[in-house]
């Protein structure tokens, strides 16, 4: 059996976890002194901007998303779950999260976090994407992936430097 649900709550979910690393990443490269960091932390800035304007799109698009009951079930309660970590609790807390950062491995070890948790939240979100939206879903995740990728070889060049 299938339900029909209002998207607006899933890509809002999707939209505030996309703004929270923004705020993240842009704190701390208005604050770093490595202008590498601050290149790094810019363009991942960039990238979460990107994709919280591919989430106001799609919810435009699919204003009802219509999934299986039993799998809405399980999606939700994994959003519900998710959402109570401290990658998902908003800007005001990913701002005050990157206050605390005085070393750039940490700052590194966080976003390397950050992203991977935002990964399997979008995977859980794919499940629920109307086929025609999953290319821009799959998109996404993709370049989480990459950023993932990316951070963790900054990570290695920072620890062998230091």
């Amino acid at each position: 059996m299938s339900i029909l649900l209002s998207s607006a709550e899933i890509f809002d979910l999707a939209k505030a976890v996309e703004k929270g690393g923004q705020a993240f990443y842009q704190a701390i490269a208005s604050t770093t002194s490595s202008p590498e960091l601050r290149e790094l932390f810019t363009h991942l800035a960039g990238e979460e901007v990107k994709h919280f304007h591919t989430f106001e799109r799609l919810a435009r698009e699919y204003p009802e998303l219509e999934v299986d009951a039993e799998e809405w079930g399980q999606t939700s309660a994994y959003i519900q779950a998710t959402s109570d970590s401290r990658f998902f609790v908003g800007e005001d807390k990913a701002l005050a999260l990157a206050k605390t950062v005085k070393d750039p491995l940490k700052a590194v070890d966080i976003a390397i976090a950050f992203e991977k948790d935002t990964l399997l939240f979008f995977y859980e979100l794919l499940g629920v994407t109307p086929a025609k939206g999953r290319e821009a879903a799959r998109a996404i995740i993709e370049e989480e992936k990459r950023h993932v990728q990316l951070l963790s070889q900054r990570r290695k060049r920072l620890a062998e430097a230091g």
